[in-house]
């Protein structure tokens, strides 16, 4: 069959449009439809931990669980906006470790989740304690993040460390941007100090570092 000028130009047309949406569906990743602003990531623990692990891996951590949840129901949801996600160590840490991992940790999290998946609102990351600790499917965490989107904005990342977290979120507070640790990480040398620098030229008014963790 003979095809004339005319269908041969609407055929390229066609094939055209088939390729720019087969890259972008090979592009997208998560949920959203492919609108940015509204993607979320995928409600899954092995999908999420791919796109973190090479990260985790340096830090002599692991994923444990992840999911999305719905705070309005406190369960996971495929169209929950808030990210959770806890990790354990591979091998032996310390109090110490724990206390240096909790912005460690986060910076592998974020901002680059908020960044990647415009639709999600909130985030929160638990480092949890070794196995022979405690073997509990979902035991206590060890220590705790939980941040909005809004938050995240204002904390200069670049050279963010515990000192100045702990001070966003005494700024914060929070609702915002919550930090919680165990009592043997907070009394290590490292959590000390940067508690002390936290304090330091901060109101007195501003909301206390949390004694144990919140759950939405």
């Amino acid at each position: 069959m003979t095809l004339t000028a005319d269908a041969r130009r609407l055929l390229g047309i066609a094939a055209t449009g088939a390729l720019a949406c087969t890259v972008a569906a090979g592009c997208s990743s998560g949920s959203g439809g492919g609108d940015a602003a509204k993607a979320l990531p995928p409600n899954d623990k092995a999908a999420i931990e791919r796109f973190f692990k090479p990260a985790l891996e340096r830090l002599g951590v692991r994923l444990t669980r992840g999911a999305l949840i719905d705070l309005r129901t406190a369960k996971p949801s495929a169209t929950g906006t808030h990210l959770a996600v806890y990790v354990e160590p591979t091998g032996d840490f310390t109090p110490e470790d724990y206390a240096r991992g909790t912005v460690k940790t986060l910076r592998a999290f974020i901002p680059a989740a908020f960044e990647r998946w415009g639709g999600l609102k909130s985030f929160d990351l638990c480092q949890e304690p070794l196995p022979a600790t405690d073997a509990r499917p979902e035991p206590p965490p060890v220590t705790k993040v939980e941040l909005t989107k809004s938050a995240s904005r204002t904390v200069r990342w670049d050279n963010v460390d515990l000192a100045r977290l702990l001070r966003d979120a005494k700024r914060l507070g929070p609702r915002a941007l919550s930090v919680y640790a165990k009592p043997d990480v907070r009394l290590t040398g490292f959590y000390q100090d940067a508690t002390v620098k936290a304090n330091a030229n901060t109101s007195s008014t501003t909301a206390p570092a949390p004694t144990s963790p919140s759950y939405r």
